[in-house]
């Protein structure tokens, strides 16, 4: 199994309430690919870093075999965030952007899925709807819109971008978004506002996140999956995670039912760890034990 993912790489300052500090490489590539090498998955990289990028930062990617081209460097630095969590606040600023990526850095991909995940605009709608037109259909493609709903003050704070229009999404496989996220593109946050969304731009899928259920939308039918509160100091990357795994299962057994399993199973298992940034990705063991566990606890109903 094939999966690329497009994304810029972030650089992640991570400051807990407690001033314990953490740096650790982040966004969607690091999460999403290291979730889908505990698949068995091969990853390539749609990506942009800069100059500024260590020797042993391309070494991490390397030693776990991930596939980056050589357009991905950049003249401009590597995206960079400062995250301040306090109890259950989150605060994101941005100090460097890198590059957007380009049509160019697509072209002559072959695979089997794509997770598309811009953490803030690197991935223009053009290049979005290029994915979505040149998309074979035996591909599965994956939508986190996070990027999009995403704006910055004056003081490089991001902020949410809210009344965007979702129309460039439209005949998307699946798409992963949290509450924040659905209110930006229709106004509302439940259920019934999502199914809406997911007719009005044809998606197969849609995953849902709340605090303490997940839900899944397909043809006419709700399930959803509640799951244990953890308190963990750091929950970044949960999103991607959950993404990464649903992806994974369904390109490989396409079982709506067993991937949904496994998306939960997956987020659950890396908040137990209650570690900080990419350590808190889980063994494959772990995640097999929680989508055992999860699937016959799914609940559904039909609209």
């Amino acid at each position: 199994m094939h999966l690329t993912i497009v994304s810029n790489i972030v650089k992640d300052k991570i400051i807990l309430d407690n001033q314990q500090i953490t740096y650790s490489l982040g966004g969607p590539p690091c999460y999403c690919g290291l979730i889908a090498k505990q698949f068995g998955a091969k990853v390539r990289l749609v990506t942009k870093f800069g100059m500024d990028f260590s020797n042993n930062d391309l070494l991490f990617f390397k030693n776990h075999g991930f596939e980056i081209s050589n357009s991905s460097l950049s003249q401009s630095p590597t995206t960079k965030f400062i995250l301040k969590i306090y109890d259950s606040n989150r605060e994101l600023y941005l100090l460097d952007k890198c590059d957007s990526i380009l049509v160019s850095d697509l072209e002559q991909i072959n695979t089997d899925c794509w997770i598309i995940s811009p953490v803030l605009d690197e991935i223009p709608y053009s290049v979005l709807e290029y994915l979505i037109e040149h998309n074979d259909d035996n591909d599965f493609l994956m939508l986190d819109p996070q990027g999009y709903t995403r704006k910055l003050d004056t003081n490089n704070k991001i902020l949410i971008n809210e009344n965007l229009d979702s129309i460039f999404f439209k005949n998307i496989d699946a798409i992963k978004i949290d509450p924040q996220e659905l209110y930006c593109f229709s106004g509302g946050y439940d259920i019934n506002t999502l199914r809406k969304l997911k007719l009005k731009n044809n998606i197969h899928y849609a995953i849902y996140s709340e605090n303490k259920r997940i839900h899944m939308l397909n043809e006419e039918k709700h399930y959803w999956l509640d799951i244990n509160k953890v308190n963990t100091s750091d929950s970044t990357g949960a999103g991607d995670i959950l993404s990464s795994a649903f992806t994974c299962a369904f390109v490989k057994e396409r079982d709506l039912l067993w991937a949904f399993s496994f998306g939960v199973g997956a987020v659950m298992a890396s908040l137990k760890t209650k570690k900080n940034g990419i350590e808190k990705i889980p063994m494959m063991k772990y995640i097999e034990e929680n989508a055992s566990y999860n699937y016959n606890l799914i609940k559904y109903e039909s609209f």
